[in-house]
């Protein structure tokens, strides 16, 4: 089975890390694909997504974890005018790995909108759900219907960190100092290439 964890990272901090390794450890996963969003349809984009796959692929480098794997394949889609829908990038990975199952690995407060994805409910017969607990989540009714769908889900325990993306955006467009939020290597190349000032 092989991982899927996908998202904008914009940009990718020590939650993201956390969750890809606690989903890796519990279902005991050979390889987690992060696939950076070309576009993603739901919410704004801060840095361009070649920075934020660039931020990811520093950031797997950082974790010394030859499981985790870079993914840069919405971003191509997006270049070439296509869809970078997950449903889309799942047919291609299927395509591409057609003896292997997938497992799509999310914060339990994704869960919540799952049902504004493209697809969704065709997605939901494809794929298994590693559900990672977050703080003032509440993604147990939307999990229930995906479950009512054949969606197998698995609950993966995650350490309690309410950071997020637009946390780290906000101290950094203050100038304010970060401390463990994200790898030393990351917050370099943000400061080198002036983002999210």
């Amino acid at each position: 089975m092989i991982g899927l964890f996908g998202g904008r990272f914009d940009p990718v901090h020590r939650a993201h890390i956390a969750m890809a390794r606690a989903a890796a450890d519990a279902l005991h996963l050979p390889e987690v694909r992060w696939i950076v969003s070309g576009k993603a349809e739901h919410k704004a984009e801060y840095a361009q997504a070649q920075h934020r796959f660039e931020m990811v692929r520093i950031a797997i480098a950082s974790m010394n974890d030859s499981r985790m794997l870079a993914d840069n394949r919405e971003i191509l889609a997006k270049h070439q005018g296509k869809s970078n829908f997950t449903a889309d990038t799942l047919l291609q990975l299927q395509q591409e790995f057609p003896d292997q199952r997938f497992v799509w690995i999310m914060g339990e407060d994704q869960v919540q909108g799952f049902n504004t994805w493209s697809r969704w409910q065709w997605l939901a017969t494809q794929l298994e759900f590693a559900v990672c607990a977050r703080p003032d989540s509440h993604g147990q009714p939307m999990a229930q219907q995906l479950i009512t769908l054949g969606a197998k889900i698995h609950w993966v325990e995650v350490a309690p960190d309410t950071i997020s993306s637009s946390e780290i955006r906000g101290l950094l467009k203050q100038k304010r100092a970060l401390s463990d939020q994200l790898p030393a290597a990351v917050s370099e190349y943000i400061a080198l290439h002036h983002l999210y000032c």
